[in-house]
């Protein structure tokens, strides 16, 4: 964080890594990126939401992330006033939303609740939290729905929690369709990335909100194909189970000779028919042909398949660790 508190978005290399070369032994230019509105917007939230965390755990910090976000909100909101880009991708205005949540959430400062209130979709009560290319604000609906400050909006906050449920039972729905039970989140998003890390967080919030068993049912189930109760018999998340990745787009295994570490989550099967440079390649060696193909079955343990092998925190880390954590830390379990 900057001293105006700024937050980069983060750093890249100049181009892809030197083939042999590991982390350690970076020799191309590496950049970082200058302070910007989005990126000060999502940690402005994140640290409002690690403030509330640690009051409870580590209250010596919690003054610390709570100044830091009010910082780094303080410069986004200045960069939004003074942007030249119009109109603002909704991802941005999203992050706003958010990170107001958060800090009204925190704070219970007028201000924040009233910018959260500009900008979220739940005045309309027949809003989804998601909608294609219009928003997406699945995160600052539950955030608003758990929200205890006394000023909260009864309607806005009733509204939120119906569009969170809607989102979880076309969830539950679609895994009661799919033979081994996964799930997706957006009936409308392709096979690629939905095998391998569960797609089950709208109906985990569900489930925390309601209680009600369908939604812990549809979880359980919808995270299984990607532990390995799938045609390949494969968990996707390295070192657990019998049989998982031996070599995941992890380059630094790679250059060692090793295998990848434990615990993380590939992309999985993807749909054959889905055009990919890389299964042209392997075409001559797949039998039967790639047309006939299953896709839950369409998986390559290639390490340069980056649609099967590679991973991200954002799309099967994250999303395996919120479903596996929420299930693990259930008194009941």
């Amino acid at each position: 964080q900057t001293p105006e508190g700024g937050i980069r978005g983060g750093i890249e290399s100049a181009e892809h890594p030197r083939y042999g070369e590991g982390s350690w032994q970076e020799q191309l230019e590496v950049f970082t990126y200058a302070p910007d509105m989005w990126s000060s917007y999502i940690y402005a939230g994140v640290a409002a939401r690690a403030a509330g965390v640690l009051a409870n755990t580590r209250p010596d910090l919690t003054d610390q992330y709570r100044e830091s976000a009010l910082l780094a909100m303080a410069f986004a909101e200045d960069e939004y006033a003074n942007h030249n880009y119009d109109p603002l991708p909704h991802l941005v205005v999203d992050a706003r939303n958010l990170a107001a949540a958060e800090l009204f959430r925190l704070t219970g400062d007028a201000q924040w609740h009233a910018l959260f209130l500009q900008t979220t979709a739940f005045q309309d009560a027949l809003a989804n939290s998601l909608e294609w290319q219009s928003h997406d604000q699945r995160d600052a609906a539950f955030v608003y729905t758990r929200t205890e400050q006394p000023a909260v909006e009864g309607q806005v906050k009733s509204n939120a929690r119906a569009a969170i449920l809607r989102g979880a039972d076309r969830s539950v729905e679609l895994g009661q369709q799919t033979a081994f039970n996964w799930t997706k989140m957006e009936p409308w998003r392709t096979m690629w990335n939905v095998l391998a890390a569960p797609q089950i967080t709208e109906i985990l919030r569900a489930h925390s909100l309601t209680d009600d068993t369908k939604y812990l049912r549809a979880a359980v189930l919808g995270c299984q194909h990607g532990a390995g109760a799938n045609p390949l018999n494969m968990c996707f998340t390295t070192g657990v189970g019998q049989s998982w990745p031996q070599h995941a787009l992890w380059l630094d295994a790679r250059v060692q000779g090793k295998l990848p570490p434990a615990g993380i989550t590939v992309y999985g099967p993807i749909d054959p028919l889905g055009g990919n440079d890389v299964i042209e390649i392997l075409r001559p060696f797949i039998y039967p042909a790639v047309e006939e193909w299953p896709t839950t079955e369409f998986y390559f343990d290639v390490f340069f398949f980056p649609a099967s092998t590679e991973f991200t925190v954002m799309q099967t880390l994250g999303p395996n660790t919120y479903a596996w954590g929420y299930l693990a830390a259930r008194p009941d379990r």
